[in-house]
């Protein structure tokens, strides 16, 4: 039954949830609505107009931060690298700069027009997140499948700012040595002496000698019969050594004096005595069979080694 309130009695007022407010549509939508265009024809005109204005704003920033940013690369890390050539022994250091600057540059680039990417995508409206929660289980999908790769393109990327070596360099990696023919971010590629080329991935060059930086020891070993006079066959090398340095086919390749070392190794039937000759890294075998051929003459106008005895043994 329903009654009627007193004129001093309290009603209870119930308050309803405030409807929510529409969502933001844009500047364009708010400037038309004011004008007094219907709400669907400004939405449809904040459509059309604003998000292609607005992707080819982002287009034009990426455009610009990728050149400013690859300008920059080249202008401070560039000046930075040729400081760095001109302290440098290796006569490709200024192509190697110049593309370590390139390198950068472009992963600069990379970057900004990735992030440009997915800025757009999302301007235009477009749900990221299961794009992204897929591009994630991707991305872990394939760095667990290629992480030997990645540890390529990394140790290749490393050797080429460290410049351990170069293209034209003779360098031996574990049990194989070559020359080097070339260098990528994941792979080295080496021809041997017997025209093997071999395929060295990066990621596996733990260690390395570069035999073609700066000087090398030109280093004979003589084995002789052990019989023979010691002084005689030390004072044969020795000319050995003299005599080459005094040939004007090989006087600009010895940069020092030969070094007689004396017998480096004895046993029943042989001595050994040794020579050498510092000269520059890529003339050490033309050093080397010299002062080989050289010994051999001394030692059998000596007469102190005949035709069927041990001869010269390189090292």
């Amino acid at each position: 039954m329903l009654t009627r309130a007193a004129p001093g009695d309290r009603i209870p007022v119930v308050l309803s949830a405030a409807t929510p407010a529409p969502p933001d549509q844009g500047w364009l939508y708010d400037l038309l609505r004011w004008a007094g265009v219907d709400p669907a024809t400004a939405a449809h005109w904040q459509q059309v107009v604003v998000k292609p204005v607005a992707v080819l704003g982002i287009l034009f920033l990426a455009v610009f931060f990728g050149w400013l940013g690859s300008r920059a690369i080249r202008h401070w890390l560039g000046a930075a690298a040729r400081r760095a050539v001109a302290h440098a022994d290796s006569p490709r250091a200024t192509a190697r700069a110049a593309t370590i600057t390139g390198l950068l540059a472009n992963v600069w680039r990379g970057v900004v027009f990735t992030i440009a990417f997915f800025v757009i995508l999302g301007t235009i409206g477009l749900n990221l997140t299961p794009l992204l929660a897929g591009a994630t289980v991707i991305g872990a999908t394939l760095g667990f499948g290629a992480q030997s790769m990645v540890r390529d393109l990394l140790s290749g990327f490393l050797l080429t700012v460290e410049g351990q070596y170069d293209i034209g360099d003779t360098i031996v990696v574990g049990d194989t040595s070559g020359t080097v023919e070339d260098l990528t971010l994941r792979v080295t590629r080496l021809r041997a002496s017997d025209g093997s080329v071999w395929y060295v991935p990066n990621g596996e060059i733990r260690k390395l000698a570069n035999t073609s930086r700066g000087w090398a020891q030109a280093t004979v070993d003589i084995a002789v019969p052990a019989t023979a006079d010691v002084d005689q066959v030390l004072d044969a090398v020795t000319r050995a050594g003299s005599d080459v340095r005094g040939d004007e086919r090989y006087a600009r390749y010895c940069l020092e004096p030969a070094t007689t070392w004396g017998v480096v190794a004895a046993d029943a039937t042989t001595l050994t005595v040794r020579v050498s000759v510092r000269t520059p890294a890529a003339q050490r075998d033309l050093v080397s069979r010299a002062l080989r051929a050289a010994a051999l003459r001394n030692l059998r106008a000596a007469g102190l080694l005949t035709p069927e005895e041990p001869g010269p043994a390189a090292t």
